[in-house]
């Protein structure tokens, strides 16, 4: 069977929940997608988060796949593409901007270390903050100075709460291996 065959009955096995053909489409088609949506971020972590939402929408919309209209990679591919300009277009029109009242938040996040050990505590926490991208270190010191939710979250930093997740596990999995080395 050749691979646009292979994708077809992939895509009509989705439309009717099949977990395994779903796997099976994702393995074949996730490096192309990948390729897609990392050329229009140009940063992997939010490529990463575009093409998580290019598979979900697949998940969902699987039956509205038109073979008139074209092939299955082309619709894939399509998805993809709006997945990562509408995350692009997401953090291009923020008002709330990366860096404002950080210093604030990162006080009032040392809060609990002792007196003694601040100066040197914080340092290493700033530190090891900045090695984090923006939007992903507003989302942690957000969540951990003022107790955000992740859907407060979503609709203050304006991103899916699946990409706020992923920002905080990543970031907190990057601040302890840096704190720890």
């Amino acid at each position: 069977m050749d691979a646009g065959a292979e994708l077809l009955d992939l895509i009509a096995k989705v439309k009717n929940r099949d977990r395994a053909a779903f796997a099976l489409l994702y393995d074949r088609t996730a490096a192309k997608l990948f390729g897609v949506t990392l050329r229009i971020l140009s940063q992997r972590d939010l490529a990463e988060d575009a093409l998580q939402e290019c598979f979900v929408t697949v998940w969902e919309r699987a039956g509205d796949y038109d073979a008139v209209r074209g092939s299955v990679m082309s619709w894939l591919v399509t998805i993809a593409r709006h997945r990562a300009i509408d995350l692009l277009r997401r953090r291009t029109h923020r008002s709330d901007r990366p860096g404002q009242d950080e210093d604030a938040l990162l006080a009032i996040a040392a809060g609990a270390i002792d007196r003694a050990d601040r100066g040197a505590e914080l340092d290493a926490l700033w530190r090891c903050l900045k090695e984090i991208e923006a939007e992903p270190r507003r989302a942690v010191l957000l969540a951990y100075a003022y107790g955000l939710t992740h859907e407060e979250l979503s609709r203050r930093l304006t991103a899916p709460i699946g990409t706020i997740k992923s920002w905080i596990r990543r970031s907190l999995e990057r601040l302890k291996r840096c704190l720890d080395g």
